[in-house]
């Protein structure tokens, strides 16, 4: 399972992280990837200052705008190969 995380703190929050969960969700369901990847909340992952923060496993990225979703999880998620006893879709 991979875990991306969406920092919802203040200034995440007021930067739009709300429209970034909303993208990642719509891929998600898009993708039929429910069963491979767990979308959560965070309170701070300590980049306040650097936008909108999202960690997919323990890959930091900052200043994640909902248009670089699409980019940011093919890259990171959509096109790496299934881990061990997983099915990909």
């Amino acid at each position: 399972m991979i875990t991306i995380q969406v920092c919802v703190g203040s200034s995440c929050f007021l930067r739009g992280a709300t429209g970034v969960i909303t993208a990642i969700q719509e891929i998600i369901h898009r993708h039929q990837l429910n069963a491979r990847v767990a979308l959560k909340g965070c309170f701070c992952l300590e980049k306040c200052t650097e936008g909108v923060t999202v960690a997919i496993d323990q890959q930091v990225f900052t200043g994640v705008r909902p248009e670089d979703i699409t980019q940011l999880l093919a890259e990171e998620l959509l096109l790496q190969p299934a881990r061990e006893g997983e099915t990909q879709r």
